[in-house]
């Protein structure tokens, strides 16, 4: 078991105030508690006030070393959930649970019990002011939060309780949503036009003053992923600021934590993406320095995904400022409980990270490194986490042989990565130039390989200058790359002193 898991509960016990203990050793004491593993655990722990698995197993009878990690975490669980207990539900959780009885009762077709709960629950709705203005305001519930599909339906609400007009912004949110996740941004103009009128249908006639708040969220949070997928980042900026004003004004972001998060997150990347590090850092402080109390039902969940977006953003610092090492100490700090994330379940986060960190390696010139973590990601069996990095991960890589002067790879594999892009429908201008630029250079004397690096400096300032074509420059830069080849420069130096390469060729226009 490892370090991290073992001294969770113990993490836990030590928070405890005096009252809290004596509960549990109260309800714990009488049969048939004081027989169960996890309470004589739970009562070495409270004596001792130290971790020691080795005490535990010698002084505890029938407790082997295989069960440990499983009767640590059922105690983990018992001492949340008597903590739960004490706690006052929420409006929402209060709501919840009428909703709950109706879906049960309804299911098993009581109709006339599960009418009742329903009207139990309309009334306590109607009566409560916050749940009667913002309804649900609570996409991890209502949206799921994952790949969901404009169809989905919950289960806490009733349809009856949708009119036409919400119904159309949540459809157009879910399905910008899945595009965000699955994309990130529109790939060419007829993809940009295509949303772009969509969205146009929905938001034609809307009056921003008169909507609920629910549907001011909904559609502020739609609004943000149509300028982000669109590379509108102020706009985004915009949308995400006010997310974040309606949920703190609204006392919302105390109810729902970890949406919360999810929306200064929002705000944090357009920040990026303007390459403006100096309000991206003070931002970043303010993120690193949210708490929460340990007494919360969701509170690993919270520190999960908090820690997921600290690292992210970190990264995300690092690299425009150009301190590509600094980036890299910072990974190797957080990678052992970056490890221990469910990569299945967050593959989509998990190869985002390992892309950053290909990046930071590629900027420090580690580049047998840089194709290391791109590798991890390219032969990632699960292709649903950011099908998009797949892309670029592979033009990377061979940039980074390039480098490594493995011309004969590059020649040989070259094919199948131009076959791979145009599967994917993914052969745009940018791809095309840097493709002829590596198979050409495969071949050349190392002395020719300056005036094709001119070549493609210029060639790529045009396609630059097109805003249907910018969406590769996100994802590797290349034109930082090419002026630290031309002017004999690191790429830390050319970053630090001026930004990130794709903002100096909009600059130059």
């Amino acid at each position: 078991m490892n370090y991290k898991k073992e001294n969770d509960v113990f993490g836990l016990l030590s928070v405890l105030n005096k009252s809290q203990k004596l509960a549990l050793s109260r309800r714990w004491a009488k049969p048939p508690y004081c027989d169960y593993l996890y309470v004589k655990v739970y009562v070495k722990l409270v004596v001792a006030k130290q971790y020691d698995s080795a005490m535990l197993l010698g002084q505890i009878s029938g407790l082997k070393g295989q069960q440990l990690a499983n009767v640590l975490k059922e105690l983990n669980e018992k001492i949340l959930e008597h903590l739960r207990a004490l706690q006052t539900p929420t409006p929402f959780e209060e709501y919840r649970i009428l909703l709950k009885n109706y879906s049960v009762l309804k299911g098993l077709g009581l109709n006339e019990q599960a009418e009742k709960w329903k009207n139990k629950a309309l009334l306590f709705k109607a009566q409560n002011k916050i749940i009667n203005d913002a309804v649900l305001v609570d996409e991890e519930t209502y949206y799921y939060e994952t790949m969901s599909t404009p169809d989905m339906v919950s289960q806490f609400k009733f349809s009856s309780e949708v009119s036409p007009f919400t119904q159309s912004l949540m459809r157009e949110y879910l399905k910008l949503r899945e595009f965000y996740l699955k994309h990130r941004f529109s790939k060419n103009k007829r993809e940009y036009q295509a949303i772009q009128s969509s969205i146009n249908l929905v938001v034609s006639e809307i009056q921003y003053a008169k909507l609920s708040l629910y549907d001011k969220v909904v559609y502020s949070r739609m609004m943000y992923h149509y300028h982000y997928i669109q590379r509108d980042f102020v706009l985004g900026y915009k949308y995400a600021s006010t997310l974040t004003s309606l949920y703190e004004n609204n006392g919302l972001n105390t109810y729902y934590k970890e949406v919360y998060l999810k929306i200064l997150n929002y705000q944090m990347l357009c920040i990026f993406r303007l390459n403006a590090w100096e309000k991206y850092a003070k931002l970043l402080e303010k993120f690193k320095a949210l708490q929460f109390e340990s007494s919360l039902p969701d509170i690993n969940l919270l520190r999960e995904t908090h820690f997921k977006y600290v690292l992210t953003h970190a990264l995300n610092l690092c690299i425009i400022k150009g301190k590509f090492a600094q980036g890299l100490e910072l990974f190797l700090e957080s990678e052992k409980q970056f490890v221990a994330l469910d990569a299945k379940h967050n593959a989509g986060y998990v190869n985002s990270i390992y892309y950053k960190v290909a990046s930071l390696y590629f900027g420090n010139s580690q580049f047998k490194e840089c194709i290391f973590y791109l590798d991890k990601l390219i032969y990632n069996m699960d292709r649903s986490g950011r099908p998009d990095l797949q892309i670029f991960a592979r033009i990377l890589k061979l940039t980074s042989l390039f480098e490594l002067q493995e011309t004969e790879y590059i020649f040989e594999n070259i094919r199948s990565v131009y076959s791979f892009l145009a599967r994917n429908k993914q052969l745009n201008k940018f791809q095309v130039e840097i493709m002829h630029f590596l198979r050409v250079c495969a071949r050349l004397p190392t002395i020719s390989i300056r005036n094709e690096m001119e070549q493609l400096r210029e060639a790529l300032y045009v396609v630059a200058q097109d805003k249907f074509e910018q969406r590769p420059f996100f994802y590797f830069d290349v034109i930082s790359w090419l002026d630290s080849k031309l002017s004999h420069r690191s790429i830390s130096e050319l970053i630090s002193e001026r930004g990130l390469g794709h903002r100096i060729l909009y600059e130059e226009n």
